[in-house]
């Protein structure tokens, strides 16, 4: 139920203050060994590492995981070819939140949902992004909407 008065919220105030999606933070984290040059990049400034996985995502303070924004990017994506047009659509527990675009989308499920990082966003990040990533349209056309996967995964934790 938080979750979704926090989705609720954060779309009211996407809404209300414009698009743009926020501000890119200078957060991410550089990797350390590994081999071949790092993933870099994001939805933030992150650098790339000097090898195994580099970047993150700068989101609002940075800071966060690799995997919330993922998760974020990947229920964009989805939202956004469920539904006719640029618009996207995700839907969940009786609530459909619509955006206007793939940035607006991902301002709040990456920008935002991301700022506190993976352990405040869900329960259990690394088993949310299998279960987002399976995630499957429900309507077609201009009522086309991703299933937000309800599974305690991808919940937010008290």
């Amino acid at each position: 139920m938080r979750k979704i008065l926090l989705l609720v919220g954060a779309s009211l105030l996407l809404a209300t203050c414009g698009s743009g999606g926020g501000t890119a933070g200078t957060g991410g984290t550089t990797g350390g060994g590994g081999s071949g040059g790092g993933t870099g990049g994001g939805a933030g400034a992150g650098a790339a590492g000097t090898g195994g996985r580099g970047g993150g995502t700068g989101g609002m303070g940075g800071g966060s995981t690799d995997l919330c924004p993922q998760i974020g990017s990947a229920i964009c994506e989805k939202a956004c070819s469920c539904r006719e047009g640029s618009a996207c659509a995700v839907s969940g527990g009786g609530l459909t939140l619509s955006f206007d675009s793939d940035s607006n989308c991902r301002g709040l499920f990456v920008t935002l949902a991301c700022s506190p990082g993976d352990m405040a966003a869900y329960n259990d990040a690394a088993a949310c992004l299998p279960l987002v990533k399976a995630a499957t349209c429900t309507g077609t056309g201009t009522e086309g909407a991703v299933s937000f996967p309800m599974e305690m995964a991808c919940q937010s934790p008290p």
